[in-house]
């Protein structure tokens, strides 16, 4: 028996923990269809069936007021899965209590999941499962996304709930609603909702959709409405802590939330919670560069061995194809792959820890001044590891003024696919230096996104100002499992782009060096390209070679690496040849230049995709390009011309 499975909670319960329990690595990431709001899937087998697993965007409510709400809230009504997981955390249950009444109020199949019940043992807290069943109508299921407690026996849950075993459901009253709501359903056709009482009960909340679908056809008193609209979530919302009360004893959750307030008061104080940020930015560049480079140079080694050996075979197409294009291309690039698994298993035990929220917290007063907010922040913190997804995501935020100014300043962001570039130089040109450099190109990176954000806003939206409204999650301590699974879905990432795209180019770019005359560079196809950008390049101090690697990383910008090694002729991964050639044309001064130019310079073919995506207009794609190379151009001019005068 096929199963499908949907998981529904709030941001920061666990719910991505508890899918990757139930799935591990078997998983996959597509786009919702007409949307680009990522769904996660994956399956597994138990006791004779398959059990698939959709990991819905997670939401506070099931109305419509973001496309996060939105995806989630169709799928349950328009495509019900056979059972759905409601994942609650056990610790701070109010808000996931009222997520489940939505969630009951579409579909019966539902199974409760009481995550981090490790911690209320610990904190000696007890949880009545028999009242919340009683009271909820739903099977319940203890589980600990840390320790794996819980998962077993969930499965089999979820298999006896497609089977059909039920538990006494539970109609929610609405007390004084509740004639009003069948007066509702009676007005509607049969053949528009098959849910009628759910569609009744969104058109009272003032639900968009179930509004614009009823409104010729419901006929109900104004005032009725817009009281409905304030006191419907109210009588959730005490059943809620009626079910709290009776179901929970022992010591009181208020003691958790106060250990996370005394916390935050440190880690978001207004005057230190920057200095904090900055701190640990600082550490992970520090253990990006230093503590991993070990494994990076063995990968040095070994891809240059491995090409030194091949060009053994002789001087023919066949040889430097493999030796240039293929070894000196992609394995040029997969030498950085412990840097960048480095950079997101630090990221991964900030995310685990519940810091990232707080970051976004702390980055909003800057926010504001920007017009954008927090949740811009944590859509802006996905470009470290990729622009594309940090752009798609910028479609839960529910202003459209916000979400413009998010995609358009996302660019900006430096993603890994740069960091191989930053490593190149930085290991050339600075080696002394090499966390410090990078922690300031990232810093510039989100300087330049605070300005572009400002500049927009300020320019074609009037600078209004958002508000943030979010809830902090709990401090967890992180575990390494679920590190690994984060830094592997990032980084996996930049592996498959090795695979597909950086080595279709490099092979692309090995044939423009190598023809038409046998790998001389100078009078290649490819130097007809960098001569021609050369005129405009030449003010920033650099060549056509340079120009070349420049053109083609606007495919993806890791292929700068393999384009300049094949152009300059050193060897991948060797730093001492690289260091010789690339000095010919670089010095300490023009080399920062040129990094502040990589960073900035024109978004890759992905990404201007994915704002003509997000954008629907080709205008906004003709102003990120133009805007972001002039950006690129004059900053990358400025700290030329004032180097030469600070070193004279």
């Amino acid at each position: 028996m096929v199963v499908t499975v949907a998981l529904v909670g709030n941001p920061n319960v666990g719910k991505t923990s508890i899918f990757n329990r139930l799935v591990g690595a078997r998983q996959y990431v597509a786009n919702w269809p007409g949307v680009t709001v990522s769904k996660i899937e994956g399956a597994t087998e138990w006791k004779g069936n398959t059990l698939h697993f959709i990991d819905l965007p997670g939401t506070y409510s099931l109305s419509s007021k973001s496309i996060d709400e939105k995806v989630t809230r169709d799928f349950l009504f328009f495509s019900p899965p056979n059972v759905t997981l409601l994942i609650a955390d056990s610790l701070n249950p109010e808000q996931s209590f009222y997520l489940l009444i939505e969630t009951l109020e579409i579909t019966k199949s539902v199974i409760l999941v009481m995550n981090s019940y490790d911690e209320v043992k610990r904190q000696k807290i007890k949880i009545d499962k028999y009242e919340l069943q009683k009271h909820f109508g739903v099977p319940v299921v203890f589980t600990s996304a840390k320790t794996g407690e819980g998962i077993s026996e969930l499965k089999d849950m979820i298999v006896d709930i497609a089977k059909g075993k039920k538990i006494k459901n539970v109609i929610f009253d609405y007390k004084e609603y509740e004639k009003i709501i069948v007066d509702i359903e009676n007005q509607i056709p049969d053949d528009l909702f098959k849910n009628k009482r759910y569609a009744a009960l969104k058109y009272l909340e003032g639900d968009e959709y179930f509004v614009s679908k009823l409104k010729n056809i419901v006929k109900i008193d104004n005032t009725i409405k817009e009281n409905a609209m304030n006191q419907i979530p109210k009588i959730r919302y005490e059943y809620v802590k009626y079910v709290i009360k009776e179901a929970y004893s022992g010591n009181k959750i208020e003691y958790i939330k106060t250990l996370n307030d005394k916390i935050d008061h440190i880690l978001t104080h207004k005057i230190f919670g920057i200095p904090i940020l900055v701190a640990i930015m600082y550490i992970i560049f520090k253990f990006t560069f230093d503590v991993v480079q070990p494994l990076s140079d063995i990968l040095d080694y070994s891809f240059s061995q491995l090409a030194d050996y091949v060009k053994s075979f002789g001087d023919g197409l066949l040889t430097s194809l493999i030796a240039d294009g293929l070894i000196g291309g992609v394995g040029g690039i997969l030498v950085f792959v412990p840097n960048i698994f480095a950079l997101f298993f630090a990221l991964g035990i900030l995310e685990e820890t519940g810091y990232l929220p707080r970051a976004a917290f702390v980055l909003d007063r800057i926010m504001y001044k920007m017009k954008l907010s927090g949740r811009s922040f944590m859509s802006l913190l996905l470009g470290f590891g990729c622009n594309v997804p940090s752009i798609m995501t910028a479609r839960g935020l529910p202003d459209e003024k916000e979400r413009l100014g998010t995609i358009l300043s996302a660019p900006f962001i430096s993603c890994s696919a740069r960091l191989p570039v930053y490593m190149m130089i930085i290991s050339i040109f600075f080696p002394r230096y090499k966390a410090e450099i990078l922690f300031s190109i990232y810093a510039i990176s989100i300087l330049v996104t605070a300005f572009t954000a400002f500049f927009v806003n300020k320019v074609f939206f009037k600078g209004e100002s958002v508000p943030l409204v979010m809830e902090l999650p709990r401090y967890r301590i992180p575990t390494i499992r679920n590190i690994a699974i984060y830094m592997w879905n990032k980084g996996s990432h930049f592996l498959k782009k090795a695979g597909t795209i950086i080595l279709i180019a490099s092979i692309l770019v090995w044939g423009l060096t190598y023809f038409p005359n046998k790998g001389d560079v100078e009078t290649s196809y490819a130097s007809y390209i960098g001569k021609a950008l050369e005129y405009i390049l030449r003010p920033l101090g650099f060549d056509w070679k340079i120009g070349t690697a420049l053109f083609f990383g606007g495919v993806a910008k890791e292929v700068i690496v393999s384009t300049m090694s094949m152009l300059y002729g050193f060897a991948e991964g060797d730093m001492g040849s690289a260091k010789i050639a690339l000095g010919a044309s670089l010095n300490s001064v023009n080399a920062y230049a040129f990094l502040i130019f990589v960073m900035l310079y024109i978004p890759c073919f992905a990404t201007i995709a994915a704002i003509k995506s997000e954008t629907g207009s080709w205008k906004w794609v003709a102003f990120s390009v133009i805007y972001s190379f002039l950006i690129a151009y004059i900053l990358s001019f400025i700290f030329l011309n004032v180097g030469k005068l600070i070193i004279g």
